[in-house]
């Protein structure tokens, strides 16, 4: 059975108890808006699920709750916003404590993953998409991001313990 190591230590079954994997979703935290991207079952095909707007807390935890529950989600994979040097600012501490709020509220592992230059892949991917709808990119950015924070997850695991 493959496993997976979380943030913390934990060491999290991409097998679920029944014997087959279970859906992956992806965040891109930021402080207005929460770009969401999940798997399929067998974790191979990636999908831009939504751009959540920041709200309560209460009623963030319940919306993901319900997409966790539809997607079958067993993985959270939460964005670590390191510094270009490798070394962690302000949005990396709250990203983790982000991360650390849903595993309680949602009952949910999490892995941290590096998001170095996801903003900005997602901005190139958008315009050579989008070249003239700017209201559209600005929409669409933040689970584009989701989608290649899932991506480099599927390809490079999770961040390392001591690494940011």
């Amino acid at each position: 059975m493959e496993a997976v190591s979380t943030s913390g230590g934990a060491v999290v079954p991409a097998l679920c108890e029944h014997g087959f994997m279970r859906a992956v979703l992806s965040i891109d935290y930021g402080t207005k808006r929460v770009g969401l991207a999940v798997t399929d079952a067998t974790r191979e095909y990636v999908f831009p699920r939504d751009t959540m707007l920041r709200s309560s807390s209460a009623e963030e935890m319940e919306h993901l709750q319900v997409l966790c529950r539809e997607d079958e989600v067993d993985l959270l994979a939460v964005g670590l916003p390191v510094n270009a040097d490798g070394t962690e600012g302000p949005m990396a501490v709250a990203a983790r404590k982000y991360a650390a709020e849903l595993t309680a509220a949602l009952h949910i592992p999490h892995v941290l993953v590096d998001e170095r230059y996801t903003s900005q892949e997602a901005e190139e991917y958008l315009r050579e998409t989008h070249p003239k709808d700017t209201r559209k990119r600005r929409h669409m950015r933040d689970r584009v991001a989701a989608v290649i924070i899932l991506r480099t997850f599927l390809e490079h695991g999770p961040v390392a313990e001591g690494d940011p």
